[in-house]
């Protein structure tokens, strides 16, 4: 019986150790798996120390337009024919009346041409005559007459012509002004479509500018608008002119508004057209502290809640450190200066800085269109 067992034990040792063992490893991760104190979570972040600025407002009902005073009447005097200048009688800034010459052409190769011109129409007149004749005594044939008729005619307008170029040698004033540019002097060759000289009229000016699609829908033709001159001075000007249709690349509309003729202004100025604001929404005014760029993209950073907000916005004109904005912000906002590090939804604290913007006072206002 002992041998017996021992040879059972040796039989069914092994197998049962290697059970015992599996056992172990099976048990372990088992033990392993126990639910363990789930992580605390993270503090949140502590708030940037960031300076604010809050958002003013234009605080007006009309926008101004920059523009340019110009003459009413303008010339620019061309050649109409390929000939040496002769002479300028003129100078920059000299007055001229109506009929006064402006530039006198080389007009020898033109009387050349007339004469030539003159020498084959008296040519073709003389064989007109002789064919009639033969034609009254059955000598010449209906063909060779009608031959002869319209070489005479051809003949008359090559003279016609001849004449008419010679009267483009003296250029002349088309009426009263000033000389403003003169680009050729004695022994420059004038071409044809030239412009030698020009000249702005002495009579009314006007201002001429562009405005946006919704400011020219709200003008009409004999509209008074107030028109502010390079030195501050305020003059009624009266809308003469309104593009039918807007430039496709800015999509702006030319306006032309004519000054009194007791204005003082001077052409070629600066000046300022003051156009109601209508229906559009107030501009706002922010500091330029606040402003920057991505690309083509212009954003300021604005506090909710603690909380930076990025907010892209549609910029306007700049008037000293202040930046007037046409969208995307409101008046009474809160935007972070200097926004270094900051990015969206990041936390913040804000404390005043020293960049509030101001109200527009409206006696400064620069052009914001």
């Amino acid at each position: 019986m002992t041998g017996r067992a021992g040879d059972r034990r040796r039989r069914f040792g092994p197998p049962v150790r290697a059970i015992a063992v599996a056992a172990g490893f099976v048990l372990a991760p088992i033990a392993c798996s126990h639910p363990q104190r789930s992580a605390e979570p993270p503090a949140p972040a502590s708030p940037i120390e960031v300076s604010v600025a809050r958002v003013g407002g234009a605080g007006d009902d009309w926008v101004e337009v920059p523009g340019t005073v110009e003459a009413v009447r303008t010339a620019a005097v061309a050649s109409r024919v390929s000939a040496t200048v002769e002479s300028v009688p003129v100078e920059i800034g000299d007055l001229v009346r109506e009929g006064d010459p402006v530039v006198r052409l080389d007009g020898r190769d033109l009387e050349a041409h007339l004469q030539a011109a003159e020498a084959a129409l008296a040519a073709a007149d003389a064989r007109l005559e002789r064919l009639r004749a033969l034609f009254e005594k059955e000598a010449a044939t209906r063909d060779e007459l009608d031959a002869a008729t319209a070489a005479a005619a051809g003949a008359r307008a090559v003279r016609d012509a001849a004449r008419v170029q010679i009267e483009y040698v003296d250029l002349r004033a088309p009426f009263d002004g000033r000389i403003t540019t003169r680009q050729v002097h004695a022994g420059d060759l004038a071409g044809p479509g030239q412009t030698l000289v020009t000249i702005q009229g002495t009579g009314r000016l006007r201002i001429a500018a562009t405005v946006s699609e919704d400011q020219a829908a709200r003008l009409t033709i004999g509209r008074e608008v107030q028109a502010i001159l390079e030195d501050g001075r305020a003059a009624e000007a009266v809308v003469s002119v309104l593009g039918a249709s807007g430039d496709p690349a800015s999509r702006r509309f030319i306006v032309k508004a004519d000054l009194p003729r007791d204005a003082g202004a001077r052409a070629g100025t600066f000046a300022r057209l003051r156009l109601p604001r209508g229906g559009e929404d107030p501009l706002a005014l922010v500091p330029l502290a606040a402003v920057f760029e991505r690309g083509a993209l212009t954003g300021v950073f604005v506090v909710e809640g603690g909380t930076a907000r990025l907010r892209w916005i549609r910029p306007g004109a700049r008037s000293g450190g202040h930046l007037f904005v046409r969208a995307g912000l409101e008046p009474g906002d809160e935007v972070i200066l200097e926004p270094r590090g900051i990015e969206d939804g990041t936390p913040v604290r804000g404390r005043a800085g020293n960049a509030d913007a101001p109200q527009a006072d409206p006696a400064q206002q620069e052009s914001r269109k």
